[in-house]
Order: C-alpha cells, then structure tokens, then sequence
C-alpha cells in the first residue's frame, strides 16, 4: 500500500512539474515572438525583458497548479475505478498541461503559417476554413494528452528525470520570485487631479449634457464650405455656423490617427504619453489621466466608436475609460486582484493581456462568437468593407447608443471615409461615379466629405426629436490633414447646448485643447497635467502647438497590421516633430538623430497679434529640443547648433 501511495505521489509531482513547465514554455515562445517585431518589448531594457520572460508565468502557474493538483486526485480516484477507462483518467489527469501546450503549438503554427504562406486562423472566413482549424486544434489536445500520459509514465522521459525536472521547475520558480521583487514598482497613482464631486448644475443647465465628439479621418478645413470652399461640401454645417463656435486656425498634434485621438482624450502632447503609432500604448499613470476617466466620475456612460488596434481605447490600454467601446461592453470594474498587480507590475499584466488577446481573438474568430477583422485592411477597404464595420455601421451602433445608453453619455466616434487613398462614401455628389481609378482624386474626398457633413445632420436631427439637442454638446473635427499632413488646419466646430457660445475664432489651437475645453465648460477645472489650454477662457497670447510625425520606418506585422517599425531609443516612434508658431511651422526631421534635418514653412497668414519679427531658426529650433528635453527625451545625440551653422534651414 505504501508503494502505491508513493508512485501517487511521484505521479502527482511529475504532474505539477509538467504544468509549470508547460506554463514557462507557453510565456517564452510568446516572449521570443514579440521580442522579434515591434512590440511592446521593443521599448524595455534588457534586464527588463529578461525579469518580463520570469515573471510572467506566475499568475498562470499560481491558478494552474492548485486546479491541476485536484484533478490529479480525481484521476488517481478513476484509476482505481476498474469500470473507469484508462483514456478517461489520463484525460482527467493531463488536461490542463495538454490546452496550456496546445495554446502553445497553435499560435507557433498561426505565425508560422502566416509567415511563410500569409494564411493564418483569421484569415478564415467560412465555415469549412474554421472547421479546419478545430480539427488541427483537438489534434493538438489529443496528442498532447498521449505524449504527456507516455512521458509520465514509468518507463517516459519525465518518469525517469522527475528529480532533475523536478529541479528546474524550482530554480525558475526562484527566478521568477526574484524577477518579480526587482520589477516592484511603488504603486500607479489613479488620481484625476479634479474634485469631480464639487461639479454643480450651471444657471443655464440643470443637468450634465451628453457629449459627442463626431469626427472624420483626414479632413483639411480647406475642403469644406464652411470654411469657404468653392464647393458646398458641407451644407449641414453651413445651415449650423451661426449656432456653433467655428475655430479657423484649428492644428493637429500627430499626423497619426493614433496620437491625434490620443491628444484629444487626454488633453496630452503626444510627446508626453510618447503615443504616436502603434506598438505605442499608455503607459504609467498616463493609463489613467484621461477626458473619459474624469466624465466616468462624474456619472458619465462612456462611448468608443473608432477601430480595433489603431485608436480603440482598451488596444491602446486606457484604464478606466469606456463601458462600451466598438461593438463590446468593456468591464472597467474588472478584478480586485488584477488591480493590485497593475498598480504595481504594469509592464507584467500588459504583456499577460496581449498574449491572452492573441489567443482568444483567434479562439472568438474560429468559433464564430466575433470576427477577427483586420484593421489595416478595413481602412483601405473602403466602399467595400462590410457594412457593420463601415462608417454605415459606426452610425448605426451610434445612433443605437443616443437611444439606449444611460444618460449622460459621452460618445467618441471617428469615422474614416476621407482617409484615402481611395473615398468611402455613399453618394456620387462631385462625380457621376464612385468609380476611383486613381489614389487620392480630389473630387472623391470632397464627396467623403459632404458624407460626413450627411451623417453628421443624421446625428442632429435624432437628437432634435429626441428632444437631447439643447442637452448635448457637439464637437465636429478631425485628426490630421488629408495624407497624415501637418502643415493644413483641420476643421473644430464645436455646437454648444442652447447655443451658448457661437461666432468665429482665428486664434490658433490644437488638439490638446479640445478636453480642457469641454471640461471648463462642465464646471471642472482642467487638471493641471493636461497639456491644453481650455478655449473657453484662454487669453489672446499666442504659444507653440507641438505636432509629431511617426518615424519613416515602418512594417506589416503578423496579421498585416501596421506598426512603426524604427522603435530605437531615445526616440522609438518619433520620426519628425514640428512647432506651428505665428503662422510658419519649423520642422526638425529625427529619422535620422546624427543628421537631423531642419525646414520651416508658412502655412498661415501671420496674426494681428503675433510679434512683427519671426522667429529666429536657432530659437525656433531651440524651443523643439526644450520641449522634447521636457517630455524626457534624451536629445544629447541632437547637435541642432551644429547643424544650423553647417546648413541653411530649407525654406518651403
């Protein structure tokens, strides 16, 4: 009796030892696979990589080995049952370690696959393709359970190094305890930096008003008759100018879409958070400082209609921000738990959540539960992307949400039909086809955007018979100039309930300033880590706008999404940066840190206000590196002195 008692628990360990290994296996594959691409790892140290590989199989370890200890027990109970097939104990026994290998095998296979052959899990769309899929995946399972059953045996592998095993498993579960002690962090402060209970009703409302920020991908102010474009293209807002306040100098802060929606949510230069294209994430307490943060606190239900990877809230790892967000309800509560090892290992739970979004998106794809859809692809798509997943369909969920969501409610929706380089649109205004033989026809984008002006009147009239029109702030903008250029201003319309604020402003503003703005005009001072300025009570000082390009290079990784590829300190993502100042806009090309290349460009009519002298290029210059040095970049490989005296600045 003794004896089998013992070859129990032999059994039992070697089981134990098998799952955690199974588990460190599982995290290093992933780990070799993001360390090869751009990724999150691109911007961690060696040493901060390395403690990343350690630690991140405890949590999996830690929920596995209690889980597979009882079902260890249960198939020693089956085992004894003669009636009880051996299949089914061993099933019992080996299933956990089996799914954490088979996880394993088919995310090896899907990059494989894609790799080589450009097929991969998402890419199948009918229901023989996934069916493929399941076969390959409970192949795997099965496999996995026979190869673990024969190595655990007395006469396998494992049975007979279980000691030696046994020993390993302990030495990188005490390196993984050490790499979890070094990577502590004194924990994330979720502070707002608002005293959002002190907000009280205003004379002229006796409730918050819903918020709408409708924009469009890629819209110079030029190209809408609003602004004076010979071509109507914007008849909806023309009929509403003398309801709104209409800002005519109006910048971006990134030529990406990725950056520009982050500066409009946080109220942060783009060089502060450093989101500016994807990898890029929010990191730190910037994860928390944000616009629909502070409106959640104050009762807000929160709205993200945009596009997965690129600018979706949760891909970009904002905390805390929407309860419902591209097709999705978001669980922002989440777990006690989960919380403490975010405050405190951030760089751990992200890099957990994006491997286990890497399996269940493939997992939610085959299974039909959602579609994996790729989002490079759905931008250039255009008049063919599926209509719940084009502008056509960011409309209706919107118009779903203004009918059914708890109120307040803030709504960001982004629409893309004027990205280009071909036009997403419903009607043929400017033309007597949709046809587009060429990339970026001029007569195609205006009837873009005359759609987005049409879907725009959508929005007002819904809210006009619901009666939330006067309870309803609007904002109509977009987040950088036609082909992700700097040097055009976009349109800003804000509607305010009531009409409360309307007329014309020439004073230049920025992205940035959108949240400070909407927060003044709720009653909340802005916090003084937003970067912008409110426009409801900004003087007539003229400052810089700060505006970030992404570095040059840049790559389609698995899953043809795509990524700046350039992710080198002390820049990573940062390819250009610009400084738009009374009307000229002095741009510093860092591509390229040893050799940057300076130019400078007038792109608006000098204001009344502005000094008569423009900048000299070695203060224009000057005021760059200053602002990178203050958003902590090392510029100490930037000799912009150098290169001033050696080359004239290109004037455009």
């Amino acid at each position: 009796m003794m004896r089998g008692y013992t070859s129990n628990l032999r059994h039992l360990v070697s089981l134990l030892v098998l799952t955690g290994l199974s588990c460190y296996f599982y995290y290093f594959m992933e780990w070799l696979f993001f360390l090869s691409r751009p990724s999150m790892l691109s911007y961690l140290s060696f040493t901060d990589n390395l403690t990343l590989l350690f630690s991140a199989p405890l949590p999996l370890i830690t929920i596995t080995l209690p889980a597979v200890g009882i079902l260890g027990l249960l198939s020693t109970l089956l085992a004894s049952m003669k009636a009880v097939p051996k299949a089914v104990s061993n099933l019992a026994r080996y299933a956990i370690p089996a799914i954490v290998l088979t996880g394993t095998a088919f995310l090896m296979l899907d990059n494989f696959s894609y790799t080589l052959f450009g097929i991969a899990s998402h890419s199948a769309s009918t229901f023989a393709f996934q069916a493929y899929y399941w076969i390959i995946i409970f192949l795997f399972f099965i496999y996995f359970i026979d190869k673990l059953a024969k190595a655990n045996s007395t006469d396998g592998v494992i049975g007979k190094y279980c000691g030696s095993l046994l020993k390993l498993m302990l030495i990188l579960l005490g390196l993984s305890s050490v790499s979890l002690v070094v990577s502590y962090n004194q924990p994330l402060s979720t502070e707002l930096g608002v005293s959002t209970a002190a907000v009280s009703a205003t004379p002229l409302r006796d409730k918050l008003p819903n918020i709408i920020f409708l924009g469009a991908d890629g819209v110079n102010s030029s190209n809408m008759s609003i602004y004076g474009y010979q071509r109507v293209t914007t008849p909806f807002m023309d009929s509403i100018a003398h309801e709104s306040l209409i800002y005519r100098n109006h910048w971006t802060n990134s030529s990406k879409t990725t950056g520009s929606i982050g500066a409009l949510l946080t109220g942060k230069y783009p060089t502060r958070t450093k989101v500016i294209f994807r990898p890029d994430t929010f990191k730190g307490e910037d994860m928390f400082q944000h616009l629909p943060g502070i409106l959640r606190g104050l009762g807000y239900y929160n709205i993200d209609i945009t596009l997965r990877h690129y600018i979706d809230s949760e891909d970009l790892k904002m905390r805390n921000a929407f309860d419902y967000a591209n097709h999705r309800q978001l669980n922002q509560q989440g777990s006690q738990l989960k919380h403490f090892f975010l405050l405190r290992w951030p760089t751990m739970v992200q890099f957990i959540e994006e491997n286990g979004l890497r399996l269940y998106q493939r997992l939610a794809h085959l299974s039909g539960y959602t579609s994996m859809v790729n989002p490079r692809k759905q931008i250039h798509q255009g008049a063919d992307a599926a209509p719940h997943l084009s502008d056509i369909g960011r409309i209706k969920q919107l118009k779903e949400q203004i009918l059914q969501a708890p109120k307040p409610f803030f709504a960001n929706v982004h629409l893309l039909g004027p990205h280009g380089s071909k036009f997403d649109y419903q009607e043929a205004i400017f033309t007597e086809t949709k046809q587009q033989d060429e990339h970026w026809m001029v007569d195609h984008y205006d009837n873009a955007i005359y759609q987005w002006d049409a879907y725009s009147r959508e929005i007002y009239q819904l809210l006009d018979e619901l009666g939330e029109l006067d309870n309803t702030l609007l904002v109509f903008s977009s987040d950088h100039g036609k082909g992700h250029s700097v040097n055009e201003t976009l349109p800003l319309i804000i509607r305010y309930p009531n009409k409360e604020h309307t007329g014309t402003i020439t004073q230049a503003s920025q992205r940035v300033d959108i949240a400070p703005t909407v927060l003044s005009y709720l009653g909340v001072t802005p916090p003084q880590w937003m970067d912008g300025h409110s426009l409801l009570s900004r003087g007539n000082d003229f400052y810089p706008i700060f505006i970030v390009t992404s570095s040059m290079q840049q790559l389609t990784n698995a899953g043809d999404w795509k990524v700046a590829a350039n992710l080198k300190p002390p820049f990573y993502s940062l390819g250009t940066i610009s400084m738009a100042y009374c009307g000229i806009l002095y741009s510093m090309d860092i591509n390229d840190i040893h050799q940057p290349l300076l130019s400078q460009q007038r792109v608006h009519p000098k204001a009344a206000t502005c000094p008569d002298v423009d900048l000299e290029p070695m203060l224009a210059y000057g005021m760059i590196v200053t602002h990178l040095k203050e958003m902590g970049y090392n510029t100490d490989q930037l000799n912009v002195e150098l290169r001033l005296r050696q080359y004239s600045v290109r004037t455009e």
